[in-house]
């Protein structure tokens, strides 16, 4: 069974590079230094590559822009997005 935890778009991209950002780097910077054009590595996480070869790079950005911390952050901002959805239909 795949895992489903994070669903790729603006949200993980943006929590990705802030991930990094926290350790001193960019998501530039790491596209740079594994040889991932900018473009794809941003398509895996917006889901635009949404095939294996997309998945396999989405899972490795994580990885190195750090698992914990990613989902952490993740289920932050999803929870605030929850939030602001309960808001207008109220």
């Amino acid at each position: 069974m795949k895992n489903k935890i994070f669903q790729p778009g603006t949200i993980l991209h943006e929590v990705i590079d802030g991930a990094f950002r926290s350790q001193g780097t960019t998501f530039s910077k790491w596209c740079v230094e594994n040889g991932v054009h900018y473009s794809t590595a941003r398509n895996a996480t917006h889901g635009q590559s949404a095939g294996d070869a997309g998945e396999k790079l989405r899972k490795k950005i994580i990885k190195a822009a750090g698992y914990d911390v990613v989902l952490i952050t993740y289920r932050k901002r999803m929870t605030m997005e929850a939030a602001k959805l309960d808001e207008v239909a109220a």
